[in-house]
């Protein structure tokens, strides 16, 4: 949770000419140890059109201003009130007043549970990564580690990201024990090499200290029966049912996690019905979950409003939707169809970029390079949304530039970049990347990674795979 710090009371004005856009702003700061019930509080008005402000009540928590004999509340989630409106001289102003919010570094599931999505860690702003730049507190530590590692918003953040996540688990940070096994499995630490042997050991133990974040995982692979985990969808839903009925403060996420081992059960009604409850209770990944069970059940009608009604909730996966449209269809289009098209296709990817999802850069890229969709090329875009997915995590951007790399005559040097691209994919979860780095390790272009591609990657009926035989083939 945040707790306030400042309270800011503005007075902001603009002149009332259609030609100027410009706001300008006199502002005024109060700390919360200045303030006490009946204080009444000054502050800069240069039109001279408001009146007096006075502090009704005032804790942790909150502050009741009284203003115009109106009571306004300020706290976590209504931290800004507007208390008037008014001009003079052809200029309009407003008196704002907002609280500065500043997160509690604690060693609860609380406060973890605030930086579990790429959504969450997107709000993040520089005055909270400056706090927690500032601690010392192994908590403020991981939570540094997770949002470089999550979202790369620096290009040393791989570095960065490791450095943070290793001084917390030294600290015991459960949480950041299960970001360093997450780390392995995807082969993201400085040995760039997967170690689902440690990532099992790292998991276990940040389960064993408390890490809610670890006992979702492990239910997810649990489900799946991947990273080392035996496959027990039924007794993974037993225990989810059974957690739903003891916890009050339940994380919604839990409902994704019933929902996933409901369809794996192919318990669809019982499925949907979990997506829904965890929409219900704040959870943005059960919008598409929800959405793509009424697009495998024929529902179009419901999966597109499914998809919008994620996009206003703020899911950045959402804003996808459309994306995907085949070229034939949108060339089917009238113009003016086209361009509308085009700017929404542009417009709601850029949006659900912003909220950190990679496979939005995917589509950009897509279209720049190919010119789909009324795409113009652009090369350095396509690079630009590559690179920015890649830090995201999206599969279909390692491939794309893989692709792109083996295009025309490729040098070795481009064979060898396109194969470890592959692999990178491979290691995310992307399994239709396995048959070309099986090639590209045949050949030769992943000698660097023979270990790992022979203990992870190489599949029961290897000897079988032919070398000519196109199917498998990277460059045909």
């Amino acid at each position: 949770m945040k707790c306030w710090s400042q309270l800011i009371i503005d007075v902001d004005y603009s002149p009332a000419d259609p030609g100027i856009n410009n706001w300008f702003c006199e502002s005024t700061k109060y700390y919360k140890a200045d303030l006490e019930a009946g204080k009444k509080l000054s502050y800069e008005d240069p039109g001279g059109l408001f009146g007096g402000i006075t502090v009704k009540e005032v804790d942790d928590t909150k502050v009741v201003l009284t203003y115009g004999g109106e009571d306004y509340t300020l706290r976590e989630g209504q931290s800004h009130r507007c208390l008037a409106k008014d001009g003079r001289d052809y200029t309009n102003f407003e008196l704002n007043t907002y609280l500065v919010l500043d997160f509690v570094i604690e060693n609860t599931p609380a406060f973890f549970r605030q930086f579990q999505t790429k959504e969450q860690l997107i709000k993040l702003n520089d005055r909270d990564i400056q706090l927690f730049e500032a601690s010392d507190d192994p908590c403020a530590k991981f939570v540094l580690g997770r949002w470089h590692y999550v979202l790369k918003p620096r290009e040393d953040s791989a570095q960065l990201a490791e450095k943070y996540i290793r001084e917390a688990v030294d600290a015991g940070i459960a949480d950041a024990y299960n970001t360093l096994s997450v780390m392995y499995a995807n082969g993201d630490t400085a040995e760039d090499r997967v170690d689902l042997e440690e990532s099992a050991r790292l998991r276990d133990e940040a389960i064993k200290r408390g890490s809610e974040a670890a006992k979702m995982r492990y239910a997810r692979n649990r489900i799946a029966g991947i990273l080392l985990a035996p496959e027990e969808p039924a007794k993974v839903a037993k225990e989810v049912e059974q957690l739903l009925k003891e916890e009050t403060d339940i994380n919604p996420g839990w409902y994704s996690v019933l929902g996933y081992a409901y369809d794996t059960l192919k318990k669809s009604a019982q499925a949907k019905k979990m997506y829904e409850e965890g929409i219900k209770h704040g959870s943005l990944r059960c919008y598409y979950e929800l959405a793509y069970w009424f697009q495998q059940h024929g529902e179009e009608e419901e999966f597109v409003k499914t998809m919008q009604a994620g996009m206003t909730a703020g899911c950045g996966f959402c804003h996808t939707l459309h994306a995907d449209l085949d070229e034939e269809e949108y060339q089917k289009k009238t113009p003016e169809l086209q361009k509308h098209f085009t700017r929404y296709i542009k417009d709601h990817l850029e949006q659900g970029l912003k909220l950190g999802d990679g496979t939005c850069a995917y589509y950009l890229a897509h279209n720049y390079f190919y010119g789909a969709q009324g795409f113009e090329k652009d090369s350095k875009a396509t690079s630009r949304y590559i690179e920015r997915g890649m830090d995201l995590g999206d599969t279909s951007c390692f491939c794309l530039l893989a692709d792109i790399l083996e295009m025309g005559t490729p040098s070795k040097e481009d064979k060898q970049d396109a194969a470890v691209y592959r692999l990178k994919a491979l290691r995310l979860g992307d399994d239709s990347a396995q048959s070309k780095v099986i090639i590209a390790y045949k050949r030769g272009l992943l000698k660097k990674y023979q270990d790992e591609i022979e203990k992870y990657w190489l599949p029961e009926d290897y000897d079988d795979y032919e070398e000519d035989d196109s199917r498998w083939d990277p460059y045909v």
